[in-house]
């Protein structure tokens, strides 16, 4: 018999672990397998044609928070297609997790959902479909029966991890993609609310496992990994061991992590010391500042304990450090968000993600919001909409706050000067929020060069009548960086004579040759010199200060 595993990408740089393992676990020798490897912005007409032609006896998929709605559309163009007989249908994964009725009611895109992990009750399921056993009554397996909804509970969890066959050699030949997912552990012991993963038990893949998977993906010439443990550093002793395996043995690959900054210390960031720049990225899921939050959506862990351990990480320089962080989370409000973003932004990690909190399916928030006061939307992305204190104007607010993260915070060029404007004044984002929306309206993202104009007019209101020092430097990196000299935010000049000797070279090279000079009135006249690369005369090879009398 065939199965067809729709495997819904966000992009083309993605695979699907969950079609990996999955395969793993079933039986070649009975089922023959194609994995159908799609993203979310392909045409679900040619997707749904790609399985007809297949003639496949079940089709399955994962469905996550960013593909339920395509993978929706591709099965209902699909049935529509066999119509009136056609594929079973079974589908997965995080979005499965809570009630699934309304999935495989009649008429609905499948006909069998499977609620929790599915290396046992996947292969148990295909077993009774070719063999005519009562797959119906599988741990897990929810559908439908003369009309009657069957819901079995939760599939039990993967014990031994080990026991899922190696599938590496098999899935990466052929493989292009710029990065591969490991999974070293399953589960998480910590007990916030919004998370799948609460409280369930935590199961590890051995070193050597881990090693031998990771041979086999250096061997492929993939260049990064990216670790997909819920949390990294559960176990302190046995994180330290990994980062040294992956530090030592595997300097060639660039490694993605997420940690838990209330737990980071000791022994691994001993470890986390001793490694070379750029090989790691860490993901630190704060999610709040704020002790009333903490007690609200019972996470194990301290305030103080979490800033503690961030500050560590993000005094690591050899260390990318990107930093989670939740609105509309119970007892949260905008004052604690902008105080949260504050201290954030004051440890200079290379980037903040601030996103509206979403009552995921399966969680307790999601179960009982009410119990909250919760106001959420009821299909992806179930974004909160208002909680009992943030109104949807505050959380308006965190949307936009989120756009001043990535169009300015986010941005290297542009990081240091919001930093600083930060450290100014505890008042400075709130009051450039306001500012950008004037400017923005924040409908589109400005290209960067507008973005330096919207923080340089602000700066330039805010001043008082005296440049401050963060307007100086934002004026030199604008030319610096190329942008329009003749639309710039300082007199400029073209500068047809020689570089006084009196001059001082400030970064570049004296020994380029050079197409054009502009003087530029900074707070002393500077001298920005433009080579004759791809960029044309807007590639500066060297800048000088004039010494003038």
């Amino acid at each position: 018999m065939k199965i067809v595993f729709l495997a819904a990408n966000c992009s083309y740089s993605h695979a699907s672990l969950a079609a990996w393992c999955l395969r793993a676990v079933v039986n070649p020798a009975e089922w023959d397998w194609q994995t159908l490897e799609v993203t979310i912005k392909d045409d679900p007409d040619w997707v749904a044609g790609r399985i007809v032609a297949a003639q496949p006896d079940v089709v399955a998929a994962t469905l996550y928070l960013f593909n339920r709605d395509f993978v929706s559309r591709v099965l209902s163009k699909m049935k529509i297609e066999c119509w009136p007989s056609g594929p079973l249908v079974v589908v997965g994964g995080p979005e499965c997790l809570g009630d699934n009725q309304l999935l495989v009611q009649p008429g609905g895109k499948a006909d069998v959902a499977i609620r929790g992990e599915g290396e046992h009750a996947f292969p148990a399921f295909l077993d009774g479909v070719k063999k005519g056993g009562c797959w119906w009554t599988i741990p897990g397996v929810c559908t439908t029966r003369d009309g009657v909804y069957q819901d079995n509970g939760t599939s039990g969890v993967m014990a031994d991890l080990g026991s899922i066959p190696p599938f590496y050699p098999q899935e990466l030949v052929g493989f292009t993609k710029p990065f591969v997912q490991l999974e070293t552990s399953r589960g998480c012991g910590n007990g916030c609310l919004f998370c799948t993963s609460r409280k369930s038990a935590t199961r590890i893949h051995s070193l050597a496992r881990v090693r031998n998977d990771l041979r086999e993906i250096e061997k492929a010439g993939i260049p990064e990994v990216r670790v997909v443990d819920r949390t990294f550093n559960e176990n302190a002793a046995r994180a330290a061991a990994l980062v040294k395996i992956f530090r030592d043995e595997f300097p060639g690959l660039r490694f993605h992590l997420e940690i838990d900054p209330a737990r980071f210390g000791g022994e691994l960031l001993k470890e986390f010391e001793k490694t070379a720049p750029g090989q790691f990225h860490i993901e630190a899921g704060v999610q709040s500042l704020s002790p009333v939050v903490y007690s609200a959506i019972e996470r194990q862990a301290t305030v103080a304990r979490t800033v503690e351990g961030l500050a560590k990480l993000c005094a690591l320089k050899s260390v990318e450090v990107h930093v989670d962080l939740i609105a509309g989370l119970p007892g949260g409000t905008v004052k604690d968000l902008l105080n949260d973003l504050n201290v954030l932004i004051g440890m200079e990690p290379e980037e903040i993600q601030l996103e509206r909190l979403k009552l995921l399916p399966g969680t307790p928030l999601a179960k009982t919001p009410e119990c909250w006061g919760l106001v959420a939307m009821s299909k992806p992305p179930y974004a909160v909409l208002s909680t009992p204190e943030m109104t949807p104007g505050d959380l308006e607010q965190a949307d936009r706050l989120s756009k001043i993260l990535d169009w300015f915070y986010n941005v290297e060029s542009l990081r240091d000067l919001m930093v600083d404007a930060v450290k100014t004044s505890d008042d400075f984002l709130g009051e450039f929020v306001s500012w950008v929306v004037t400017r923005t309206g924040f409908r589109l993202c400005p290209n960067l060069e507008d973005r330096f104009k919207v923080l340089a007019e602000y700066l330039v209101a805010n001043s008082g009548g005296a440049p401050s020092s963060l307007l100086n430097r934002l004026h030199y990196r604008w030319y610096r960086l190329g942008f329009s000299v003749r639309q710039g935010p300082c007199r400029g000049a073209m500068w047809k004579k020689a570089i006084p000797d009196t001059a001082s070279i400030i970064e570049g090279d004296a020994g380029i040759r050079v197409a054009r000079i502009w003087r530029v009135e900074l707070e002393t006249p500077h001298l920005f010199c433009y080579g004759t690369g791809k960029r044309g005369e807007r590639a500066v090879v060297a800048v000088y200060r004039l010494n003038e009398d």
